[in-house]
């Protein structure tokens, strides 16, 4: 989004909107239990630009790999059921769990267990679920996207919009590779860490007062 702002002669400073540690403690990274299936996450409301359709096709191509992996998926369905037919025509019902809208408390107990938060976004100007994730000890893993985007490639993967099979092969590497999903989850962490709520609104009345000197 910057770009596209110094694209147009404008410039523009990033004020991530940060996690209220608080009331979203940090936890640190832990083991998966490999003994288990992977546990995947996916927080978004079902609707056009979250692109659950790419998710989808991911998921099967990760099943495509062998990997063992069940999908919670939390978010207002916009689509009236669209994604949850497409689930069952790629045959994943017995894999992807749909969950409807949570509140953040309703959220936090469905983070933690989780290996890998997916993203499938066309656009965004966060996520601030890629920040709670971390913070909570759980890296990201999806298309090249606001934070995801900038994240990568030390503290998140990212793969092309769009592009599922890049999507599935992505997943399937890092939950094969233990001790570079913890190195991606603990660089996650810490960055999380320094995007906190009290941060973000430190700088904005930084920013507002410098703003207002300018004038």
């Amino acid at each position: 989004m910057i770009e596209q702002l110094a694209g147009m002669g404008i410039a523009a400073n990033l004020l991530p909107l940060g996690v209220d540690l608080e009331q979203w403690p940090p936890r640190v990274p832990v083991p998966r239990d490999s003994a288990r299936p992977a546990q995947l996450l996916h927080v978004a409301s079902l609707n056009r630009v979250k692109d659950q359709p790419t998710l989808l096709r991911a998921m099967q191509q990760l099943a495509a790999t062998g990997t063992e992996f069940s999908l919670d998926i939390v978010g207002e369905d916009t689509l009236r059921g669209e994604v949850q037919a497409l689930a069952a025509n790629l045959s994943l019902g017995a894999r992807v769990r749909f969950h409807g809208f949570k509140t953040q408390r309703q959220l936090r107990p469905m983070v933690e267990p989780a290996d890998v938060l997916v993203v499938s976004s066309r656009h965004e100007a966060g996520p601030i679920v890629v920040i709670e994730a971390a913070a909570a000890g759980v890296p990201t893993v999806g298309t090249a996207v606001g934070n995801v985007r900038d994240w990568a490639p030390d503290a998140t993967v990212a793969v092309p919009t769009g592009d599922f099979v890049a999507l599935g092969n992505a997943l399937a590497d890092v939950l094969a590779d233990e001790p570079r999903r913890l190195r991606l989850a603990v660089q996650a962490h810490q960055r999380a860490l320094e995007c906190s709520a009290v941060r973000t609104a430190k700088q904005l009345v930084a920013g507002i007062a410098t703003a207002v000197a300018s004038r």
